[in-house]
């Protein structure tokens, strides 16, 4: 096992020549991308990225319900529900239903910012003659739909898990969020 980490970490400890040149800007994205899959790597042999999301039991009936609500509203109108918990004296007290709340309007977030990517590149690709109009057509008829109904999915999946009492992370999401401060 020793051996293993030894051959897994770079030796950097070598001095470079004095003639050595810099490495260029492509040289240290792909050193930092490397290394950043390494991390990434490592972090999932080690179960981290697969953790069991556990269940609050301070998170009552009414705190599940709650943050079910702070999902699954979304598929009908959109952050109306997780501001009114944010805003509620109620959840300073329930860090079960802020938890929830905070999770899913920045889950929203990403859904809004991710389809108006999507209808900015088909619009700029919608120039090209011909090629860019089919291509605009497949985005918007074929792909945006499609992602809408895995965003309902994510939605269902997720609220269904909150109603459980769990405290789930959304990879990438919630790392974020609690980097920021947020949750």
């Amino acid at each position: 096992m020793e051996t293993e980490k030894q051959t897994q970490e770079p030796m950097n400890d070598s001095p470079k020549p004095q003639g050595a040149a810099e490495p260029s800007p492509a040289e240290r994205m792909a050193s930092a991308a490397r290394e950043q899959a390494g991390v990434a790597a490592n972090a999932l042999r080690r179960g981290e990225l697969m953790r069991d999301a556990s269940v609050d039991p301070n998170a009552d009936a009414d705190d599940r319900l709650i943050a079910l609500l702070c999902y699954v509203t979304q598929m009908v109108i959109p952050l109306v529900m997780p501001v009114l918990v944010l805003i509620s004296e109620s959840s300073k007290k329930r860090p079960f239903q802020r938890f929830h709340a905070v999770q899913s309007l920045a889950l929203m977030m990403v859904f809004v910012l991710v389809g108006l990517l999507a209808l900015v590149g088909a619009t700029v690709v919608g120039v090209i003659p011909l090629v860019g109009w089919l291509v605009s057509v497949l985005v918007v008829l074929c792909l945006l739909p499609l992602g809408v109904l895995m965003a309902y999915f994510a939605l269902a999946y997720y609220g269904y898990q909150a109603y459980q009492g769990k405290r789930f992370a959304i990879p990438g999401l919630t790392s974020f969020l609690k980097d920021q401060g947020w949750l």
